[in-house]
């Protein structure tokens, strides 16, 4: 073989070997920026993904997705009856309905994300194994599912606070800002349940009772000032993120006092499940085909 056949061939294995090196395993997991521009590129299938599921949730009732609506309200009245009229927790709350409709209606929005959370990786299986794309899409689905039954309800929250008055003032422009904090927060949750519940199939059992202890400590029915003055208690309720969502919700709308540290926790809590919520997600991404 002559010298320039062996430089030829030489050039050829190291052409080769150039052209393997830019090729990447099939089912590698993405690096975390990789994986957020393919989210990007595929954000309107995200946001037509959770329509088609809306229409399918009611589609044989007579009300239809009016359910999304009727069914908060009438928990609203329920609790109204129950806790305003008959326990009288509303000591210490100016215009408890507004109070009370502002904090249910969010709660339901943040309990139904949850709850979806839980098996939307198996509700999907079939769809995840037949063709790929980031998995994250299927947890945002579910909270974008979850946020467009709440505009309805933001609506009537804004509507009651209205007639019950007294009317917001120019605190309300605030209102989009913590609406997204609440999204980041919920957003967060549904990451890190999405991946518990894929491999803990019972999670979807147990997180009625988690959400019902989170409904009572996040000063949905009551003011927690109002029945205790133990600092303890009181700094636990301010390290929920939930409660600090609906006093945020509650300063905008209807004028209530916030205590400055309740701003610092509740964003720093938006920041750190949305982020934490998602790396968590995304490290596990090469699992959720698995049965």
């Amino acid at each position: 073989m002559s010298i320039t056949d062996e430089t030829d061939s030489s050039a050829g294995v190291e052409a080769d070997e150039a052209e393997f090196e830019d090729l990447k395993p099939v089912l590698a997991r993405p690096p975390i920026l990789a994986y957020v521009r393919e989210l990007w590129g595929r954000r309107e299938f995200i946001s037509t993904m959770p329509l088609n599921q809306m229409r399918a949730t009611n589609m044989d009732t007579v009300l239809g997705n009016f359910w999304f609506l009727v069914n908060p309200a009438l928990q609203t009245l329920v609790y109204f009856v129950i806790f305003g009229l008959l326990l009288e927790a509303n000591r210490g709350i100016d215009n408890y309905l507004s109070y009370l409709v502002i904090g249910v209606l969010t709660f339901t929005f943040i309990t139904s994300s949850i709850m979806a959370a839980a098996r939307c990786i198996q509700a999907n299986l079939t769809l995840i194994r037949s063709l790929y794309f980031p998995r994250a899409v299927i947890p945002l689905s579910t909270v974008l599912v979850g946020l467009y039954t709440f505009l309805p309800s933001l609506i009537m929250m804004v509507v009651v606070v209205l007639v019950v008055g007294p009317a917001p003032d120019l605190r309300i422009l605030a209102l989009p800002l913590i609406l997204l904090v609440g999204v980041a927060m919920v957003a967060g949750c549904v990451f890190v349940i999405a991946r518990v519940g894929k491999h803990f199939p019972d999670l979807h059992s147990l997180l009625p009772h988690l959400i019902r202890l989170g409904f009572y400590c996040s000063g949905v029915l009551f003011a927690p000032t109002s029945f205790t003055s133990n600092q303890t208690v009181l700094a636990l309720f301010k390290a929920n993120p939930f409660f600090d969502l609906l006093q945020m919700l509650r300063w905008s709308l209807m004028g209530r006092p916030v205590d400055a540290e309740v701003w610092f926790i509740g964003v720093g809590w938006a920041v750190v499940l949305l982020v934490g919520g998602f790396v968590f997600f995304w490290r596990d991404e090469l699992s959720y085909g698995n049965s």
